[in-house]
């Protein structure tokens, strides 16, 4: 573990290094839009509160590229509100276009490909551990580390027609293996380390009992994890010279970059308010009948 600690610190120097350089980069520009919408804050205590709309704060120009720089900087949890849950993600949808010669573009490019490199290979090294290692692991690397804004990666874009912006819900399913299941309910049950509000005998208790389910299941039994996940911003994005539309998740602005084009030739919409009425679920695959057998796992079994 002393070599992945080693490796991790120094992905991650490398990472500040080359965030720095973009900020600075991105300061430098004069010819660019920028639109990015605030959303409010989650906070402590609130992260499973349902959500029935969100009011969204548009913010443009240098106000949004302040904004932007400081989100791609938020790496530690020291550096945001103590007020505000660090179980959520923090999110801040938008695009930024950077009108541009060809040879800066180049740059931007190779930039941004570093950043994300570095964010992918940080993310390897951590999930590369067994779950039950990843938070003493992270802790005695990079205490405060925030996973999620560490792990996303930027996109970048170049000549495009129009972005519009809008909202999607949607579930995480991953299916998971009997053996997968009960390796990590072992971890769990080895590392004696639980939830602070159940006491630690009543929480073996628990997944001793969790084990025996398991066990007690089919061999061939399919188990997935189904979780839902909050309303998303999304961002789908026109390109007429390929004719193609693109969908990006977009908790992170998107970077835009007019190389042939001049700014005003890449339109950059709004984000609407989130009304959970107003939100049309299309094209839904049919899916297989599941029964939740562990809540907290949000895992099921294929009936």
């Amino acid at each position: 573990m002393n070599n992945n600690k080693q490796n991790l610190i120094d992905c991650f120097n490398h990472l500040e290094a080359y965030i720095n350089e973009l900020s600075h980069l991105l300061l430098a520009q004069s010819m660019f839009t920028a639109n990015v919408f605030r959303l409010p804050e989650i906070l402590k205590g609130d992260e499973t509160s349902e959500i029935s709309s969100i009011l969204v704060e548009k913010v443009t120009g240098k106000k949004a590229l302040n904004d932007i720089i400081q989100l791609i900087n938020l790496l530690f949890i020291h550096k945001k509100s103590g007020l505000v849950s660090n179980k959520s993600a923090i999110r801040l949808p938008g695009a930024i276009c950077v009108e541009t010669s060809p040879a800066g573009y180049l740059q931007f490019d190779k930039l941004i490909t570093q950043i994300n490199l570095l964010k992918i290979e940080i993310k390897k090294i951590v999930t590369q551990l067994d779950e039950s290692q990843r938070f003493d692991f992270i802790r005695e690397s990079l205490h405060g580390l925030l996973t999620l804004n560490t792990y996303r990666t930027l996109t970048l874009l170049s000549d495009i027609d129009t972005i519009r912006f809008g909202w999607a819900n949607k579930k995480v399913i991953n299916k998971m293996t009997k053996e997968e299941v009960l390796n990590r309910l072992q971890d769990s049950f080895e590392s004696g380390r639980g939830p602070s509000d159940i006491p630690k005998e009543q929480w073996q208790i628990q997944l001793m009992n969790e084990i025996a389910l398991i066990h007690s299941l089919p061999h061939d039994a399919v188990l997935k994890t189904q979780r839902p996940v909050k309303v998303q911003p999304i961002a789908r994005v026109w390109d007429k010279e390929q004719q193609k539309q693109t969908q990006f998740a977009c908790a992170t602005p998107l970077f835009v970059f007019a190389v042939d084009k001049e700014l005003t030739d890449i339109v950059i919409g709004d984000l609407p308010d989130y009304h959970m009425d107003n939100i049309a679920i299309r094209n839904r695959p049919k899916s297989k009948p599941v029964e939740l057998i562990i809540p907290r796992l949000n895992l099921y079994i294929e009936r």
